[in-house]
């Protein structure tokens, strides 16, 4: 007997020194109650249940419930000082989050924000956190943030009211994650999250589900956790991952397992889903090297209209995608107008064929590609007789 126990005993510190071959470590916050805001339900909850997921897969937990800016602080310049070793350092927020001036800012609990001015001093700037953290070798960010808060709504319609420009907006803005980091949204920017309707978010309820699939990678784990949302929210809430790492990053491996990797294809995200006269209107494409797109917008009354390229800041990926991007206060900015007919627009790109150079074949296999996108088709291959298949992909977004 006990040498069994002594078999057992050295097989449990085998299996744990592999385990800790890779040093992890997780700070995760969920601010539920907060002084001027009410009480978010369930924040509190997903940072229990997102504690329990991280420490389940090998990392050291720092948890924090309604933390105020003094104790939000501490935690991150500990986060600055103590972790120059550590391997992988994931950060997990649940609470009230807001943009201004196209900077991204968390809401500790005890935050007043009776200005805007007041912003910069009574929150936390995501680029602090960016700054901290560009130094780990993999940093991972998720923001369950961006639930609906009555500063920036109350900001928002006092700046319309003085007819001023708006510089608060709901939700985040897009950011450019640092090294080997990827920073994940529990939804689309410049939208609201949802707290959920049981005792956890859709989010963290889904990113807890699949944190611990083994042998997948990060970047296909997080296309799983957004489908489930989408899914979950019936299509209102799509979760954003905003990615530059050129590592691999297993949550869990099991020996001998077969490793699912990210592959290269066209991804598309158009943002908000909502848009009303004077907002802007967000394009995130990755697609790859061979792919040229061609962007076009197919308006409720049939209407196409292009948009250049030159339109897009773009981007090398490290996967080797490339990268189209038109986002908030972008140098050409896609702005909803009053004179644009109300209704669903369908806004997406084909992959001009390989070798079509006349403007007449391209032009005959847009509106082909069109008429299959007209019909609800909103992505797949239109085959041409003499070129390689033109490829597309578009989203809908509805204007009101």
């Amino acid at each position: 007997m006990l040498a069994r126990m002594t078999l057992l005993f050295l097989s449990l510190v085998l299996s744990t020194t592999a385990a800790l071959a890779e040093k992890r470590f997780a700070l995760i916050i969920g601010n539920s109650a907060y002084d001027t805001a009410g009480v978010l339900p369930n924040a509190d909850n997903d940072a229990v249940l997102m504690e329990q997921s991280f420490r389940a897969m090998g990392f050291e937990t720092e948890i924090l419930i309604d933390a105020g800016e003094d104790e939000l602080g501490a935690a991150l310049d500990k986060l600055a000082t103590q972790h120059d070793d550590t391997d992988v350092v994931a950060l997990y927020f649940a609470g009230h989050g807001l943009q201004k001036d196209g900077i991204n800012y968390l809401v500790p609990t005890d935050a007043v924000l009776q200005s805007e001015a007041s912003i910069e001093r009574e929150t936390i700037s995501l680029n602090t956190i960016i700054d901290i953290l560009k130094p780990v070798p993999i940093s991972l960010i998720f923001l369950d943030a961006c639930r609906n808060n009555p500063w920036a709504e109350r900001m928002i319609k006092r700046s319309m009211s003085a007819s001023r420009s708006v510089s608060v907006k709901r939700g985040f803005a897009v950011v450019r994650p640092e090294g080997d980091m990827m920073i994940t949204y529990a939804t689309l920017p410049n939208s609201v999250a949802s707290d959920g309707a049981g005792s956890n978010s859709p989010f963290a309820r889904a990113l807890a589900r699949h944190i611990k699939t083994p042998n997948t990678e990060v970047s296909v784990l997080m296309k799983r956790v957004t489908k489930d949302v989408l899914e979950e929210t019936y299509g209102e809430q799509r979760p954003q991952q905003l990615s530059q790492m050129k590592r691999e990053f297993y949550f869990r491996q099991t020996e001998g397992g077969t490793k699912e990797k990210e592959l290269l294809a066209t991804l598309l995200t158009v943002y908000p889903a909502r848009a009303t006269a004077g907002e802007e209107i967000s394009v995130v494409a990755d697609v790859p090297p061979s792919c040229q797109p061609l962007f076009v917008n197919l308006g409720p009354t049939g209407k196409v209209t292009q948009i250049p390229r030159n339109f897009f800041r773009v981007t090398s990926l490290s996967n080797g995608q490339m990268r189209y991007e038109i986002s908030p206060g972008s140098r050409y900015g896609l702005v909803v107008e009053e004179k644009d007919p109300l209704g669903e627009n369908k806004l997406g790109f084909m992959c001009e064929p390989e070798g079509m150079t006349e403007e007449a074949d391209v032009v005959a296999s847009l509106r082909a590609v069109l008429g299959q996108v007209n019909a609800g088709t909103l992505s797949g291959l239109h085959e041409t007789r003499n070129f390689s298949p033109a490829e597309f992909r578009f989203n809908s977004f509805e204007i009101n």
